[in-house]
């Protein structure tokens, strides 16, 4: 994937800079010239930080709680070691604000392509900060299985593609088990479309702010069912703050855009690279997986 192009200055109302001043972000954090740009009258109204509601039933902005704040992801082998860096917790209002911001952004998206260029441009929240390109996602459209891990890692990030790591072959060895891969009926992506330094979990902030991006993903791609990886995965897509191993073994119903589209929660495949004597639970989630395929 080619670097996206310099975006062009974004426009802001005057609630947005408000939101943005409570933010403690000021025009360093613009775009382009780093001069805002007060939106027209003429122009979509801003909407409130009340009214800023998730797309996605089960989303992590609907129960914060739901995702961590400083939980760690044990690094996979030949990931390199960086520091991690302390994120202060942020307001609920700060983090409707966030996401009022990129739900304008995500919905004006027609396809995929023009979504990629949305999400290049953000920067709702810290991680775009040393980012080298957005990893929206790889696969084809109306996949057969939409799979969702939490966030890119060190080699996605410098390539722009999804799962380009030792976890990522693991998977797609899991996905040739069940007749399926990445170039024919699968669909890769994340909860958040910039990496997270020092191979963590992404926050709660982050996975708010980065939320419409993948509601617009689902919207777009309509995916036949969904295999979501890991604990943050699962618990923010169902809203739900129950351990992975009492949401692994049955199927749930996520509700996007009017499509109840059935998903199946299981390990991170980096996840069994550290602990393969979880291997054979994850083998029970393909196969109950499998049972979906058209």
């Amino acid at each position: 994937m080619t670097p996206s192009p310099d975006p062009k200055p974004l426009q802001y109302s005057a609630l947005q800079l408000a939101w943005l001043h409570e933010l403690g972000i000021d025009k360093p954090w613009l775009p382009g010239d780093a001069r805002a740009v007060p939106a027209t009258s003429s122009g979509t109204q801003a909407e409130a930080p009340g009214k800023a509601e998730a797309r996605l039933n089960g989303a992590a902005v609907s129960n914060p709680s739901a995702a961590p704040v400083t939980t760690t992801r044990a690094p996979t082998r030949g990931a390199a070691s960086k520091p991690q860096q302390a994120a202060a917790p942020m307001s609920a209002v700060s983090i409707a604000a966030m996401t009022a911001l990129t739900a304008a952004a995500a919905a004006a998206a027609s396809d995929l392509e023009s979504l990629t260029l949305a999400a290049s441009a953000c920067q709702a929240c810290g991680l775009c900060r040393q980012r080298d390109q957005v990893v929206m996602g790889q696969g084809v459209t109306q996949p057969a299985i939409l799979v969702i891990g939490d966030g890119p890692g060190e080699q996605d990030d410098r390539k722009g593609l999804p799962f380009m790591a030792e976890s990522g072959a693991l998977l797609d060895q899991m996905l040739l088990t069940i007749g399926s891969a990445r170039t024919r009926d699968v669909y890769l992506t994340n909860l958040v479309k910039c990496r997270p330094p020092g191979n963590r979990l992404a926050l709660r902030e982050e996975i708010a702010a980065c939320q419409s991006y993948l509601v617009r993903q689902l919207e777009l791609l309509r995916p036949f069912s969904i295999l979501a990886l890991g604990r943050v995965v699962a618990q923010s897509l169902l809203n739900t703050d129950e351990p992975l191993q009492n949401l692994r073994g049955r199927v749930h119903q996520l509700e996007v855009a009017g499509q109840t589209i059935p998903l199946v929660a299981s390990y991170h495949s980096g996840h069994l690279l550290n602990h393969p004597a979880d291997k054979a639970a994850a083998w029970q989630d393909l196969q109950l997986l499998r049972t979906l395929r058209r």
